[in-house]
């Protein structure tokens, strides 16, 4: 997370505002495409690999999964290629997004196996080696990042996609299957109508969430791309990434509690509750307090890291988007943890119809109240609160489940409070004000229980360990 962090100030710093909105225009009309390759795959791979009975099964779902996802990434990418003239020049009228647009339909040919790898991984439980990979990867990528935009510019930018994407599913295919050492059998016609069969019973509401999702993260610089300027599109898209980065937590967590969690369902449900409320709680935390505190420093952080104010228009932003992505941190969760083990798909569907109809009607219905641009903003949050209470509300009527409480509700207000003093701009009221915001932010943690003194002290004692290695 903190790699990534630099590499993109740095690529910001680089490029000028107009040019980092043509980056994220063109990365917002290749993902909202690129989406479609997904096919819920990967999660629910996940979730057959860790439930296999014999070694020799997992390579079978690999390939079956392999060939379903190639059956659409193909057309995609031709598609995308063929047609980024067509979508340049009459759609968005920028032909500096035609030769990205290609780049990215090559990309998607390396893409499409990597989330599928990484379900191999995860699945068999190996979580060590998939996150000294995330971290080793990270760096790959700063490494060829930056001198490709710093040399090419926005072209460069694509051509570092693509040779990372072509790193990171050679490497994968290594640590998928070096360590399992098992017979690399073909399924046969019965073992691979099966897989499909097992598959598809929870891929393709996860296909759908996925396709929503990533129309929902892209929904704002898409809208604003036709309504606004590039400028616009940049400063917007400079506020969601910064807001983006929670998601990383969540993203972790998910890649462990996915396996884990959908063999505790199968076998215990009580033990299934208390393992996920307790972990729920944690994390809730971990994720309220980094989305407050980020949100309280943001211009503070971001001049130091772009080493300027050309994006000071996107601070009034920031408030707003990372609520909507801690929002999307808990539907994350809450999906991969209760949703999917539980096989829940419609829930799951309208969770995620919610999230961007939510921000769609929010941004047309107050676009001309306030300035579009901010209208987007809170149409996000707005948008990722529905998704969430309707999960909340589902869960606790068809599992009989209450995890979520008034604790909750007053912790997340209390850190929503400290993160819009973000636009504070008094540097020395600032930093003497935060002593006790953040001093009662996490005295209230310690008040609801979600996190105690013994494990403060496990934490630490993890720490002493790996340095003392």
């Amino acid at each position: 997370m903190l790699l990534g962090m630099v590499q993109s100030f740095v690529i910001i710093r680089v490029l000028t505002v107009e040019e980092w909105g043509i980056v994220q225009l063109a990365i917002s009309i290749g993902g909202a495409l690129g989406i479609y390759q997904h096919l819920g795959l990967a999660s629910a791979s996940t979730r057959e690999i860790s439930a296999a009975k014999k070694k020799e099964d997992i390579f079978q779902i690999f390939i079956t999964s392999a060939f379903i996802r190639y059956c659409v990434t193909l057309p995609l990418a031709l598609g995308l290629f063929f047609l980024a003239g067509h979508i340049g020049n009459n759609i968005y009228n920028n032909t500096q997004i035609i030769l990205p647009l290609k780049i990215y339909a090559v990309t998607l040919l390396f893409q499409g196996f990597q989330s599928i790898l990484n379900s191999v991984i995860s699945g068999t439980k190996r979580f060590k080696a998939l996150f000294i990979y995330q971290v080793v990867i990270a760096v790959v990528s700063v490494l060829i990042y930056i001198p490709f935009v710093y040399f090419f510019k926005i072209n460069g930018f694509f051509y570092a996609l693509a040779l990372f994407n072509l790193i990171s599913t050679v490497t994968l295919i290594f640590l998928a299957f070096k360590p399992l050492n098992i017979p690399y059998k073909m399924p046969d016609k019965q073992d691979f109508g099966k897989l499909v069969k097992e598959i598809f019973s929870i891929s393709i509401a996860i296909y759908l969430i996925k396709i929503i999702y990533t129309n929902w993260e892209k929904f704002g610089g898409n809208v604003l791309g036709i309504f606004s300027s590039v400028e616009i599109v940049g400063i917007y898209s400079f506020a969601l990434l910064y807001a983006k980065k929670l998601v990383n937590i969540s993203d972790s967590v998910t890649s462990v509690n996915l396996p884990v969690l959908s063999e505790k369902f199968i076998s215990d449900l009580n033990a299934f509750k208390k393992l996920f409320a307790s972990n729920f709680n944690k994390v809730f935390v971990f994720i309220v307090l980094s989305g407050a505190f980020a949100s309280f420093w943001a211009p503070n952080i971001i001049r130091i890291l772009v080493g300027s104010n050309k994006y000071s228009a996107s601070y009034s932003l920031i408030s707003p988007m990372i609520l909507a992505f801690v929002f999307y941190s808990f539907i994350n969760i809450i999906n991969s943890s209760i949703l999917i083990p539980a096989k829940m798909p419609r829930k799951m569907i309208y969770s995620y119809i919610l999230m961007i109809i939510g921000t769609a009607a929010f941004y047309f219905g107050f676009r001309n109240a306030i300035n579009g641009i901010s209208a987007m903003a809170w149409g996000m949050a707005f948008g990722g609160l529905l998704s969430f209470l309707y999960m909340v509300k589902s869960i606790r009527e068809t599992l009989n489940f209450i995890f979520w409480k008034h604790d909750h509700t007053l912790l997340l207000f209390q850190g929503f409070v400290v993160s819009l003093l973000c636009t504070l701009d008094i540097l020395w009221v600032k930093a003497v004000s935060f002593i006790p915001l953040a001093g009662l932010t996490v005295w209230a943690v310690f008040i609801t229980g979600f996190i105690k003194k013994d494990d403060i002290v496990l934490i630490f004692n993890k720490i002493k360990k790996v340095f003392a290695r």
